[in-house]
């Protein structure tokens, strides 16, 4: 085990989620993007990924293909029933949570999660009670943007970075989603959000 715990780091899209869990991306049907789409199967279960795009061609009134964007509904109605948006948006963030402790051969003991940084309190709070019904602990949340400058935070902007070149520091300490081409040093951010 690290001196700071084992991390995961978690970049939950609009259309997709990526994480990385031991300095390696996670893979979901075999892919490190896991679609961030949820199906209501008729039993009320929650499916994600390429399983809820099947169930949406069976029947779309039980998808939802971007629950990002639901955050603020409260209830989403998928099929006949309402869910809570906590529940929606926690579906692909238990789902890498299982994929990360099979990874790790337990929990992570850190999540970094990234956040638009336009969310005020609201939003971010919806968010990190997703997180807890996910099974995630130790969560913070980290602004996309700034999650995205620290990978080579001393490139200047009209340079990108290497994608080829792993970024400094020891990977056991950072974590990182790669549509945000991000990684996190624990203690950049105050647990709990900026």
């Amino acid at each position: 085990m690290t001196p700071g715990g084992t991390a995961l780091g978690i970049d939950f899209g609009t259309t997709h989620t990526v994480a990385v869990a031991a300095g390696a991306p996670l893979l979901f049907d075999a892919s490190p993007l896991l679609v961030s789409a949820v199906a209501a199967a008729a039993d009320g279960t929650l499916l994600t990924g390429r399983d809820a795009l099947r169930a949406a061609l069976q029947d779309p009134s039980r998808f939802e293909p971007n629950p990002k964007l639901r955050v603020d509904d409260g209830r989403v109605l998928l099929g006949g029933a309402e869910h809570d948006v906590e529940d929606i948006v926690a579906a692909p963030l238990c789902r890498v949570a299982r994929e990360a402790a099979r990874v790790l051969g337990g929990p992570a003991e850190r999540t970094v999660l990234t956040c638009p940084a336009s969310w005020a309190a609201r939003r971010r709070e919806v968010l990190l009670r997703a997180a807890g019904r996910a099974g995630l602990t130790g969560v913070t949340l980290v602004p996309e943007p700034v999650a995205a400058g620290a990978v080579h935070p001393g490139d200047p902007p009209h340079q990108p970075a290497d994608p080829s070149q792993p970024p400094a520091g020891d990977p056991s300490q950072r974590t990182a989603g790669a549509t945000a081409g991000w990684s996190s040093q624990p203690g950049d951010a105050t647990p709990g959000g900026p």
